[in-house]
């Protein structure tokens, strides 16, 4: 059996968070004491993964500035202020609706840097799987 890079174990556990705050509500858990409500928890959850995302697109473009396909600290810096505004100004629903547009934009980036070969193919399949967690996770919490 091929070794995975710890990143792949990581990227995937990280949207278990997600996963939790959207499945838990079934069972009757709408709150963790002394956390929170789960949705509120997702929602803060979501902006510190896309502070995260974001962020390795700054650091890819420190790396790599002259491959990049397009500047990433202007694209990166866009998508996550877009996010954070809703977060602190538009209230809970509009914070996820914003994460919702969000996953799915850092990750049509990522695919870009997979074309400009400044990230792995293995490396955008995990990133896929692991957006695609959190972006129904995140929209079974705006509907429930």
């Amino acid at each position: 059996m091929a070794k995975r890079p710890v990143h792949s174990a990581l990227m995937l556990l990280g949207a278990m968070p997600f996963l939790a705050c959207a499945l838990l509500p079934l069972t009757g858990v709408t709150e963790i004491d002394g956390l929170g409500r789960l949705d509120q928890l997702a929602a803060s959850y979501g902006m510190a993964i896309l502070c995260f995302l974001t962020g390795i697109h700054w650091a890819t473009q420190l790396y790599a500035s002259e491959a990049a396909p397009f500047n990433l600290f202007v694209g990166s810096n866009v998508v996550f202020l877009v996010v954070w505004i809703a977060f602190v100004a538009a209230g809970l629903q509009w914070a996820i609706v914003a994460q919702l547009l969000a996953f799915p934009v850092l990750l049509a980036i990522d695919y870009r840097l997979c074309q400009a070969e400044l990230i792995s193919r293995q490396y955008l399949r995990l990133r896929t799987v692991a957006t695609v967690l959190a972006w129904f996770s995140l929209a079974v919490i705006l509907v429930s």
